[in-house]
């Protein structure tokens, strides 16, 4: 459903509207409290855009949204009315000088909070997903409705399409999925004027890290979402810019063509989730390319728990300081090229330690471990089960 044909939609069952009703005075309050907290910067900007105050906005915003489902249903005067407020708040940023990337980040704050508790009524009080699924939809193209509101108005006043708006298309193009971009690469980037790579690269950064407390060369491309705020890297080189190892905690993706920019960005944000939950560190930002074996095994942990069993049999049997160290040893031994030396010089062990740790594997496994035509696959299984997460 669009905006466009909402009057056509049914409407929610009397006590789903209801309950709306009720709970739209809070939600707007706790819309409105995380985008002052969050910006408070911009709050104060747009508290005297057109004479609406932030909570005037969100409030007309939020109302709107739940009239779409409501009865009587909204006219094409309230819809009209709401896109006409948007187009005043883009043309009062243009006016101002002020780009739109803060109007967006607000608006990902609120919406947020919106999704939030719109997600945690319907499970409370078990609506059909359908009906979940259809209001998260609604929500997105009202999101959609009101930036495109909001950047026309901008776009009237500066006479030409903001250059900002422009980057921001081709940002998200350049990591859109195969089939889902809006126009051709080097017709974007001509718009935004800038030179399309050869290949780039994803930093993906914490939630609420914004990009603007980094100091970007110009031809970095930032998402400043605060729920995942990422960089595009054009050309990356490796070990990677003067500036990059400043940005503590994200996750760098690999080096991808140019039309590939989602698959830089997927394996970027796999690798912040794994830093976040404390499987690996990132005092200055993770490769993940130096991080195959880890991001290969927790994508796929359910089929190596029941790979485990088959491989390595009774040592998972054995209490965790006696598996453990058995696992460990087996792990570099392998990684070592089966050269008990280098993994005793690895493992800051005795020669002799390492060889009587490899002597109870065979004997407990009955000689099937290791098998040398599965190392790999052992090599894998070996390090999820080693992973802080899963031990």
């Amino acid at each position: 459903m669009t905006l466009a044909n909402a009057q056509d939609a049914d409407p929610l069952p009397g006590e789903m509207r209801r309950m709306l009703l009720r709970q739209m005075p809070a939600v707007v309050d706790e819309m409105e409290k995380a985008v002052r907290s969050g910006l408070p910067d911009y709050t104060h900007i747009a508290d005297d855009t057109d004479g609406f105050s932030v909570r005037q906005v969100i409030d007309r915003t939020v109302s709107c949204f739940v009239s779409l489902h409501d009865v009587p249903r909204p006219g094409p005067a309230t819809i009209a009315e709401l896109i006409a407020l948007y187009e005043a708040i883009g043309a009062q940023h243009g006016r101002l000088g002020h780009p739109l990337d803060m109007l967006r980040d607000a608006l990902d704050l609120g919406g947020r909070v919106a999704c939030r508790r719109l997600i945690e009524d319907a499970y409370r009080e078990g609506w059909p997903e359908s009906v979940l699924g259809t209001m998260t939809e609604d929500a997105f193209e009202l999101m959609s409705t009101v930036i495109a509101a909001a950047s026309r108005g901008y776009a009237d006043v500066c006479g030409r399409d903001p250059v900002d708006v422009q980057r921001d298309r081709l940002r998200d193009a350049l990591v859109a999925e195969p089939g889902q971009g809006p126009r051709p690469l080097a017709e974007l980037a001509a718009a935004a004027g800038w030179q399309l790579p050869r290949t780039l690269a994803v930093l993906a950064l914490p939630p609420g890290d914004h990009p603007q407390m980094h100091v970007l060369p110009p031809e970095v491309l930032a998402d400043r979402s605060p729920a995942a705020p990422y960089l595009i890297l054009p050309n990356p080189r490796d070990p990677g810019p003067r500036w990059l190892p400043k940005a503590k905690g994200g996750a760098l993706g690999p080096a991808v063509p140019v039309d590939q920019g989602a698959v830089s960005l997927r394996w970027a944000r796999r690798g912040l989730d794994l830093v976040d939950r404390g499987v690996l560190s990132a005092d200055a930002p993770l490769r993940c390319v130096d991080h195959l074996a880890v991001l290969t095994a927790f994508q796929s942990g359910d089929l190596l728990e029941a790979a485990a069993t088959t491989l390595l049999g009774p040592l998972l049997e054995l209490p965790p300081r006696r598996r453990e160290p058995l696992l460990e040893t087996l792990l570099v031994y392998l990684r070592c090229g089966d050269n008990a030396v280098l993994t005793a010089e690895r493992l800051h062990v005795h020669e002799q330690t390492v060889r009587y740790r490899l002597r109870q594997i065979t004997q407990l496994t009955d000689g099937t471990c290791p098998d040398p035509e599965r190392h790999l696959e052992t090599m894998l299984v070996l390090t999820w089960l080693l992973s802080p997460e899963v031990r």
